[in-house]
């Protein structure tokens, strides 16, 4: 959501404008509200009611107790964090390094869907490659060609390398998400996947912030290569910290 979301209201500003665009997203609330207060609480089932105060206490514990699904957890922080801010990155790069209006934003944002479905698109057919190993190889590519995206002159050409970025940082995230779900006891899969989803959104408030400072302070190309190189970085130390975690292949789920 956090990709294709960005992309998509960058199609939605190109076709209706900024204000209508801000009028459907608010919509789109309304019909989660919705969804939610027809949820039928009786058609729920919990296998077990662990203590309420262990909880959340115990998928901690497995996590920690789990190296590989701690590697996985932190490469998807600071891919998350610091490279999954194309909101930031295409904004600033179309208007103040292309000299761009909100329309040619939104036809980079619709360039981006469309690396961000394809990358969909193939995860589905990659099932047997979803490991820690891939899902490393997919943070390192993904850093290195954000790192690249910083450097590209014109506004054509970094809308044609746009969709590759989208493709390549999808594969990864879909790979990880994978690997967790499918590597994680049934009993407490749901707290897990709780933390993950801590891990995936909780970069937010502290890399958004961040990169708008160093956006104002060294300039947005600067900023792209400080990111790519952090994610890269990331993922170069975890993979050596965690060496024996990181795995060709996973185990089918019983």
């Amino acid at each position: 959501g956090r990709l294709i979301g960005p992309a998509l209201s960058g199609f939605l500003i190109y076709q209706f404008g900024t204000g209508p665009s801000f009028l459907l997203n608010t919509a789109t609330y309304v019909v989660m509200v919705v969804t939610l207060s027809v949820i039928r609480d009786k058609d729920l089932h919990i296998s077990s009611k662990p203590n309420r105060e262990n909880k959340l206490k115990e998928a901690f514990e497995y996590v920690l107790k789990r190296p590989d699904l701690l590697l996985v957890m932190l490469t998807v922080f600071f891919t998350t964090t610091f490279g999954l801010n194309f909101q930031i990155f295409i904004a600033l790069m179309s208007t103040n390094e292309f000299g761009m209006g909100s329309r040619e934003f939104g036809v980079l944002g619709s360039v981006l869907a469309v690396g961000s479905l394809t990358g969909a698109l193939v995860a589905a057919r990659l099932e047997q490659h979803r490991n820690t190993r891939n899902v490393m190889l997919g943070a390192s590519l993904f850093g290195a060609l954000l790192m690249a995206s910083a450097y590209l002159p014109t506004y054509w050409i970094y809308g044609l390398f746009l969709p590759i970025l989208g493709a390549t940082v999808l594969l990864t995230l879909i790979s990880a998400n994978t690997y967790v779900q499918s590597n994680t006891d049934n009993a407490i899969r749901g707290r897990v996947m709780g933390i993950y989803l801590l891990i995936f959104m909780g970069g937010t408030p502290i890399g958004s912030p961040l990169i708008g400072l160093a956006a104002s302070a060294f300039g947005i190309r600067a900023t792209i290569l400080i990111c790519g190189l952090i994610v890269l970085s990331a993922a170069l130390v975890l993979r050596s910290v965690f060496r024996d975690s990181v795995t060709r292949s996973i185990p089918s789920p019983r």
